[in-house]
C-alpha cells in the first residue's frame, strides 16, 4: 500500500470502534446493583444482559481503538515529518480536547444532577473508582485524548532519543523482526497480552470486572491502563511500517475471532455478567486466570477484526468514509446526549429492551444529525476533520487525519 493511499478497511474499523460507545455507554443505566450503590443514573428497569453487553465490547473497543491510532500516528508522521504532525495532532487533537471538555463535562453533570434530584439522592455513589486515589483533573469519556497526547509525545521523543543513539535504526528493526515473526506464528494475542496481564495482576485496587482500568482522572495515567494501550499504539504503528502483516491477519480472522469468543466467555464465567462495584475476593488462581483470559481475548479480538475488516471492507465507501469522519465528532458527543436520555427516561414504565433501543437509537440519530447540520460544512468541522465539507457532496479518498 501506499502512503496516498486510503486505508478504507481501518478507517470503517475505527468509526465501528468509536460508535461502538454509544452502545456500550447506552447500557450503563440499566447495570444491577447500580441503584442500590446509589448511582444517580440508574434505571427502574435492570438487566445481567445489559452489563454482560457492556462486557464483552469493553474487552477490545478501546484496545482496537488505540491500535488504528498508532497505525494512523505513523501515517501521519511520515507523510507530514516531526514538526507537521506536532502541528497536526495539536490542531486535530488537543484543540477539540479542550473544546470538548469545556461543552461535554457540564452537560454530563446536569445529566447526573438531574437524575439525583428524580431519585432524592444526596449522598455519594457507594462504587469503588476504577483506579486508586482518583485525582483531579476528570477526564470523562474523553480520557481516550488525553492519553493519545501522552503517547504521541512520549513516541515522538523516545523515537528521537533512540536514533540519537541507534543511528541506523538495529532497534526498531530487530522490534519489526520479532513482532512480524509472532504474528506469522499466530502467537500474537500471547505475546501481546503478557504485558498488561501481568500488570493488571499484580495492581491490588484493580478490579478484573471492568477489565483494562481506563485513566479517566489525573494527569498520570494508571499504569496497568497505559501499559495496555500503549502496547496496542505500538502495535499500530510498527503495523504501518509493515502492512504485509496485513495479509497475515485477513488470513487469520476466522482463528482469532471464535477463540476471542470463547475466551471472552470464559472470562465473563469467572466474574459474572453482573458489575462487580468492589474488589472482589478472588483466589491468586482465579484471579490469574481470569486477567490472562481477559488480555488475550483483547488481542484474538483486535487481530481478528483487522483481519476481517481488511478481508469485506477494504473497497472504497462512501457510506463508510463519510461515518469514518462523523464518528470522532459522534462519539465525543454522545455521552451527554445519552446520559440526558437515559436521565429522561430513567422513570418511565417501559421493559429495559425498549428504553435502551431508544438510548441508543435517538443518541445516534441526535448526534450525526448535528454533525451533519453543523459541523459537517462549517468551521466546526475544520476542527474536526480538517476540513470542510462543501454541502451536497460526498467525502474524497484522501489520506486520513482523523484522531486514530
Amino acid at each position: 500500500m501506499s502512503e496516498s493511499q486510503r486505508f478504507h478497511s481501518l478507517d470503517a474499523l475505527r468509526a465501528c470502534a468509536l460508535l461502538l460507545g454509544i452502545v456500550v455507554h447506552a447500557t450503563v443505566s440499566f447495570w444491577p446493583g447500580f441503584r442500590e450503590a446509589n448511582y444517580p443514573v440508574s434505571d427502574d428497569s435492570s438487566s445481567a444482559t445489559m452489563s454482560g453487553l457492556y462486557f464483552i465490547l469493553h474487552i477490545f473497543r478501546m484496545s482496537l481503538f488505540f491500535t488504528i491510532a498508532g497505525f494512523f500516528a505513523h501515517v501521519l508522521l511520515e507523510r507530514l515529518g516531526p514538526w507537521g504532525f506536532v502541528k497536526n495532532r495539536l490542531r486535530r487533537i488537543a484543540l477539540p480536547f479542550v473544546a470538548s471538555l469545556v461543552v461535554c463535562l457540564p452537560l454530563i453533570a446536569f445529566a447526573y444532577i438531574w437524575a439525583q434530584r428524580q431519585l432524592g439522592i444526596t449522598g455519594h455513589p457507594n462504587l469503588s473508582p476504577p483506579i486508586p486515589d482518583p485525582q483531579l483533573p476528570p477526564w470523562g469519556h474523553l480520557w481516550f485524548l488525553y492519553l493519545l497526547l501522552v503517547f504521541y509525545s512520549l513516541w515522538l521523543a523516545g523515537r528521537a532519543l533512540l536514533a540519537s543513539v541507534d543511528r541506523r535504526g538495529a532497534v526498531p528493526n530487530l522490534v519489526e523482526r520479532a513482532l512480524g515473526a509472532i504474528v506469522a506464528s499466530r502467537a500474537g494475542p500471547i505475546v501481546l497480552a503478557t504485558p498488561a496481564a501481568v500488570a493488571m495482576y499484580y495492581a491490588p485496587w484493580w478490579i478484573p470486572w471492568q477489565g483494562i482500568p481506563a485513566p479517566i482522572m489525573g494527569f498520570i495515567p494508571n499504569f496497568p491502563g497505559a501499559l495496555a494501550y500503549c502496547t496496542a499504539f505500538g502495535f499500530g504503528w510498527f503495523l504501518h511500517r509493515q502492512t504485509g502483516w496485513l495479509e497475515l491477519l485477513e488470513r487469520d480472522w476466522t482463528i482469532y475471532l471464535p477463540v476471542a469468543a470463547t475466551l471472552s466467555l470464559v472470562s465473563m464465567g469467572l466474574v459474572g455478567a453482573s458489575p462487580q462495584l468492589h474488589v472482589p475476593d478472588m483466589t491468586p488462581l482465579v484471579r490469574g486466570a481470569f486477567s490472562a483470559a481477559y488480555n488475550v481475548a483483547a488481542w484474538c479480538w483486535i487481530l481478528g477484526l483487522i483481519g476481517a475488516a481488511v478481508r469485506f471492507f477494504e473497497r472504497p465507501s462512501a457510506r463508510w468514509r463519510y461515518l469514518a469522519d462523523a464518528s470522532f465528532f459522534v462519539y465525543i458527543m454522545h455521552l451527554p446526549v445519552s446520559y440526558l436520555l437515559s436521565t429522561l427516561m430513567m422513570r418511565w414504565p417501559l421493559h429495559w429492551s425498549v428504553k435502551f433501543l431508544l438510548i441508543a437509537g435517538l443518541t445516534t440519530s441526535i448526534t450525526l444529525l448535528m454533525y451533519h447540520y453543523l459541523v459537517r460544512n462549517t468551521f466546526v468541522g475544520q476542527f474536526f476533520n480538517g476540513r470542510r465539507y462543501p454541502r451536497n457532496t460526498t467525502a474524497t479518498s484522501v489520506p486520513s487525519t482523523s484522531p486514530g
